[in-house]
Parts: structure tokens; sequence; C-alpha cells
């Protein structure tokens, strides 16, 4: 019998709602009865977003601005009337030289993938805290853990440092009741990979244990169980869900 996940009465932050994974994460909490307030760039995948017009709420965001980060979190919190659940999802992973990165290469990709997440925490932690049963879960990566498939040590770099908070926050929060978590899909092929080499996942996918990659359909049911009650007692969890590409 397949295990139902009940989120009626909810309220979901998501953000990079509009990609291939989160717009199937946002579908599965819809679903499930949640309310929830979706984010993403300004964009027609946003624009395209379908739900019931009293429990989803689309804004844009951009994820490399603090100011704009604030104001939506805040913009969020009043629409919902608190948070249950906070999902960093959104990601950003260009393609360049290894040693050839600028500052403001840097400044993009941890902009998205690392202080996006904290500043978003921040934003909404209180509320979380009022919750009875608080989530955070963040999306990092296995590149976070063994340095990626291709040229991305910036994207790398970040996604281990999301870990390295993921971990930390979990023990903070942790007598808030508060529970802080993360994701770590393996290869996809989705917008993520906007840059990749054309071989990069065809070849991520020869080397793949069940012959394929990670798609959406793997990834939103192990979310939507880190923010059910069920999951009450996991704790800064890094959930691998790659199907045995990188094991650990």
């Amino acid at each position: 019998m397949p295990i139902r996940f009940e989120f009626a009465g909810r309220k979901v932050i998501l953000t990079g709602a509009a990609g291939d994974i989160g717009s199937r994460i946002l579908e599965g909490f819809l679903d499930s009865g949640a309310k929830v307030f979706a984010t993403d760039r300004a964009g027609e995948r946003l624009d395209a977003l379908e739900g019931p017009p009293d429990r989803l709420k689309k804004a844009p965001c951009d994820l490399t601005k603090v100011a704009n980060i604030r104001q939506t979190m805040r913009g969020a919190l009043e629409w919902l009337g608190g948070c249950d659940v906070l999902l960093n999802v959104a990601g950003y992973m260009p393609i360049r030289e290894t040693l050839g990165l600028t500052e403001e290469d840097w400044s993009d990709v941890l902009g998205v993938n690392l202080l996006a997440p904290y500043f978003a925490i921040q934003e909404t932690v209180e509320a979380l805290k009022a919750s009875p049963s608080g989530r955070i879960i963040s999306f990092s990566s296995i590149a976070g853990k063994m340095g990626g498939i291709g040229p991305n040590i910036h994207y790398s770099a970040a996604k281990a440092g999301l870990l390295a908070m993921t971990f930390n926050l979990a023990r903070e929060l942790a007598k808030t009741g508060v529970t802080v978590n993360c994701v770590l899909p393996g290869p996809a092929d989705t917008g993520l990979h906007f840059e990749s080499p054309p071989d990069m996942l065809s070849k991520a996918e020869k080397a793949h244990p069940l012959g394929r990659l990670t798609v959406p359909g793997d990834v939103w049911p192990a979310v939507l169980f880190l923010a059910s009650e069920e999951a009450g007692h996991i704790n800064g969890e890094a959930l691998d869900v790659n199907g045995g590409f990188w094991t650990d």
C-alpha cells in the first residue's frame, strides 16, 4: 500500500519552483494539501506553474541579491501566515575553466547555492520555530562530496558549504524542534546542466550502476518524506538520491 503524506494546512516556501525538480516537488505538496509560496527567476516557467489560487502564490526572486531574498521571504511569511517547511531547491551551475574563474563567477554561484539558502533561513527561522514541526530542507549535490563530474569547481565548493551549514544548523536548532536536512540528487538531465558539455551527462549515464540518470520522479518523494511528521527524528542528514552513482 503506497504511503500518502498529508500536508493539509502546512505552509511551505519553495525556491527553484519552476525548475524540473522544483516543479515536481511543488506538484507533490499541492497534491498533498499544502499551501505553497513558490519562487524562481521571473519568466515563462514561473508564470506557467499551476495550482489552486488559495494555496499557490508565485513570486519572482533574484537569489543573487540579499535584499530581494529578504523582501521575498517576508512577503511569503505574510501571505502564508507563517512557515512550516522551507525548501531551498534553487541551484545554479555554469561551466567554467577550473582555474579561470573570476570574482563575479564565484559571487553568482556562491550567491545562489550557498548564501541564498542562508539568508532565506535567517528570514524564516523564527516562523519555523513557532511551527509544531518546522522543517528546513536544502538541495546540496554529490558534487559537494566528490567534486563534481565536470569543470564546476565553484558549484562543488558551494554545495560542500551547504552540507556543512546543514550539519551546523541541525545541531543549533535541534532543541527548538526545527529539523535541518538536505537532499543530494545524482547527475540529472535537467535545466541545471544548461552549459554542460554535450558528452558530460552521457558519460555519467554510461557509468551509472542503474544505467540511467536521476529524474525528478526519483527525488520529490524523498523531499516530502523529510518534510513529514514521520521524519521528525531525522536531523542533520544528507540524503543521497542518486541510484548508487556515488556511495559513501
